[in-house]
C-alpha cells in the first residue's frame, strides 16, 4: 500500500475497493489515477455521465446527501419491510399484481436476499461508492483532501459498525448493487461478484491484508471548520 497512507486511511479506502479497483486503479498505489494514462479524464467524464457531478458544487450536493443517507437502502428498506409482514404465498400475489417489470424485479432481489441481510441492509452499497467517488473526487479537484478524509471516515465507521467483516459488508455491497442492476438473471449476478472475487481470494488484496476490526476507524472523525 502506498507508504503515506496510514492503517486508518488505508482500511477506509479498502471499504471503497470495489468501485475503485472496477475503475483499473490499486489498492497498491493508494488508488491513484495518475498512475493511468488518460484516467483522469475518464474519471471526470464518468462523474459527469453517472452521477452528474461536474463540479465542487454538484459534488458536495452529492456528498451531503450521502451523509444525510439518502440513497438506494431508503426504497429498498421500505419494499423490505413491506414484504415482511406478508406471508411468502402474499408476497407472491402482491408481486404479480405489480404492472411495472423493474419494481418486481427489485422485490424478488429482496425475496431472494432478505435473510442474508442485517439490519442495516444494502447500506454497504451507498457508503462504499460514496468513498469510492470521494477518493477520485479528491484527485480531480472536487473536493479538498481535508474535507475529502473527514467524509471518508464517517462513511468507514458506519460500514464498521453496521456490519461485522468484510466478507458481510461485501454481500450487501452486491446485493444492493444487483437491486440498482434489477437483473435477476445468473449472469447478471456472475457479472456482479466477478466485482469482489479477488478481493476475497487474492492474497494482498486489503480485504486481505486489513483486520476488518482495526481499530483507528472508530476514533473521532474532526469536524470541518468553516473558514
Amino acid at each position: 500500500m502506498h507508504s503515506l497512507l496510514d492503517t486508518r486511511q488505508q482500511w477506509t479506502l479498502a471499504a471503497g475497493a470495489i468501485l475503485l479497483e472496477a475503475n483499473a486503479l490499486e489498492f497498491a498505489t493508494g488508488y491513484d489515477i495518475e498512475r493511468l494514462d488518460g484516467k483522469r479524464e475518464g474519471i471526470i467524464e464518468m462523474f459527469g455521465r453517472a452521477w452528474s457531478i461536474r463540479d465542487e458544487q454538484s459534488f458536495h450536493q452529492q456528498m451531503e446527501s450521502f451523509r444525510e443517507g439518502s440513497g438506494h437502502h431508503d426504497k429498498f428498506d421500505q419494499h423490505r419491510a413491506l414484504l415482511s409482514v406478508m406471508t411468502h404465498q402474499e408476497q407472491e400475489n402482491y408481486i404479480l399484481g405489480l404492472e411495472e417489470e423493474t419494481l418486481r424485479t427489485q422485490l424478488r432481489v429482496i425475496q431472494l436476499y432478505d435473510s442474508r441481510l442485517n439490519a442495516a441492509s444494502i447500506s454497504a452499497w451507498d457508503w462504499g461508492r460514496a468513498i469510492s467517488i470521494t477518493r477520485m473526487a479528491m484527485q480531480v479537484g472536487y473536493v479538498d483532501e481535508k474535507t475529502a478524509w473527514t467524509f471518508m471516515y464517517e462513511m468507514a465507521q458506519r460500514i464498521q459498525k453496521a456490519y461485522s467483516s468484510w466478507t458481510e459488508f461485501g454481500l450487501a455491497y452486491l446485493i444492493g448493487r444487483q437491486y440498482w442492476h434489477e437483473e435477476l438473471e445468473t449472469e447478471s449476478a456472475l457479472e456482479h461478484f466477478s466485482l469482489v472475487e479477488h478481493l476475497f481470494e487474492r492474497a494482498d488484496s486489503p480485504w486481505n491484508v486489513l483486520l476488518w476490526e482495526e481499530a483507528t476507524v472508530g476514533l473521532p472523525v474532526e469536524p470541518e471548520r468553516e473558514e
